[in-house]
């Protein structure tokens, strides 16, 4: 992966079996571990207010900040991975319990494989994700090398879901998607979180394009990560106003 040569991303191969690698652990002996996956491109508030309305609401010992070096849809855009890892450093060290993890696989099956065979069998775990997600979840497209009724059952026997709403997505849309019959099976294993609407609307994306037109982004992404947007001339302006 050039301009990403820092020890923690050496040897994960995206074409290797699912693995998983922790940057910084907080609670290696925790027994209710919610991890928060995503691209991080940049860090938002939004996602700050999505781990602690988790750890609160389902009494999480770590919550894992979990960079995935590749997507199942989105290209490599943006801020380098090691800068993103970088944030999310920063962000966990100044936060009890809070943890950083990597992974190499996209797929939150592989995801949670990945992590089961890192903490053992006992843990309970959670992912979080946005409404937006969990129909990518349920997507047929995403599986092309596997039943996804297969990989859906190897994910909920892993791990349980917390779910926020995002627009268009809201809680009676998902509960009426949910209901389907290919899908009805799996609601036991999932659960909602309630986080303010104003949140929700927010993005990574929405946060590049600002920085792209010279804005202030400052109410919009956690304090920790300033020094990486700071720069004069500004890092977006040079690697992402295409992302």
């Amino acid at each position: 992966m050039p301009n990403d040569r820092t020890p923690e991303l050496e040897g994960l191969d995206p074409q290797a079996p699912p693995q998983w690698r922790w940057v910084h652990r907080a609670r290696p002996g925790a027994q209710r571990i919610g991890v928060l996956s995503a691209s991080f491109n940049p860090p938002t508030r939004a996602h700050i207010a999505l781990m602690e309305t988790a750890q609160e609401s389902f009494r999480l010992e770590e919550s894992v900040l979990l960079l995935a070096i590749t997507h199942v849809e989105k290209p490599l855009t943006g801020f380098r991975l090691r800068e993103r890892l970088e944030m999310l450093r920063a962000i966990a060290q100044g936060r009890p319990g809070w943890s950083v993890a990597l992974c190499n696989r996209a797929r939150f099956f592989e995801k949670a494989r990945a992590l089961r065979e890192a903490v053992g069998e006992r843990p309970e775990l959670f992912f979080i994700i946005g409404g937006d997600t969990i129909v990518r979840l349920f997507d047929p497209r995403y599986y092309p090398d596997i039943p996804m009724e297969s990989a859906l059952e190897q994910f909920f026997q892993i791990a349980r879901l917390l779910v926020a709403p995002r627009l268009p997505w809201d809680r009676p849309s998902l509960e009426a998607f949910l209901q389907d019959p290919s899908r009805e099976t799996y609601r036991e294993r999932i659960d909602f979180l309630s986080l303010d609407p104003a949140l929700t609307e927010l993005s990574s994306s929405q946060v590049r394009q600002r920085l792209a037109r010279g804005e202030p982004v400052d109410a919009w992404i956690p304090p920790e990560i300033l020094p990486w947007l700071a720069e004069p001339g500004g890092r977006l302006d040079r690697e992402c106003s295409d992302g």
